[in-house]
């Protein structure tokens, strides 16, 4: 049975930067009996070295944040690992993580950037009207994506 680790990263204290943690919030209550064997749930802040090694452990993951980037909703892009040069924890990507993931401990899980499209980025808790809107888009497609993800695993299991 695949190991699915939704990991989202921002800060709640900056408007829409939120994003990632409110997905996280809106995943708790709707992980049923049948997801909770497939699938975690984790926030923070910002990426970090540490989470090279959570991300080990797991088949699949998913990194959710916020963007400013001219995109419609948001967008689900997978993720190739990258070495980052300067060497910094403050600026750690998805990419350099995935990198240190496979440098480190020889896994390289089948990763996924979710970016919802965020507007207003000031230090103020909660989301602006639009970006909350993107984010119900985004959590809907997550839903269908992970229903793919699991129904795949099951027809392998059968064959």
């Amino acid at each position: 049975m695949k190991k699915i680790l939704l990991h989202a990263y921002g800060n709640p204290g900056r408007r829409d930067d939120g994003l990632g943690n409110a997905f996280i919030e809106m995943c708790h209550p709707w992980i049923s009996s049948e997801y909770e064997h497939h699938l975690t749930c984790e926030s923070g802040f910002q990426l970090n070295v540490e989470d090279a090694y959570t991300m080990s452990e797991f088949d699949i993951v998913v990194f959710v944040d916020a963007t400013k980037e001219e995109i419609e909703n948001f967008t689900f892009t997978k993720v190739q690992p990258e070495s980052q040069s300067p060497f910094t924890t403050h600026t750690m990507s998805p990419a350099g993580v995935l990198f240190l993931c496979n440098d480190l401990y020889g896994k390289l899980p089948e990763t996924y950037l979710l970016q919802i499209k965020g507007y207003e980025w000031e230090m103020l808790e909660g989301l602006s009207e639009q970006a909350e809107k993107n984010l119900w888009s985004a959590f809907h497609f997550f839903r269908l994506q992970l229903q793919e993800w699991i129904e795949i695993e099951k027809m392998h299991e059968h064959v």
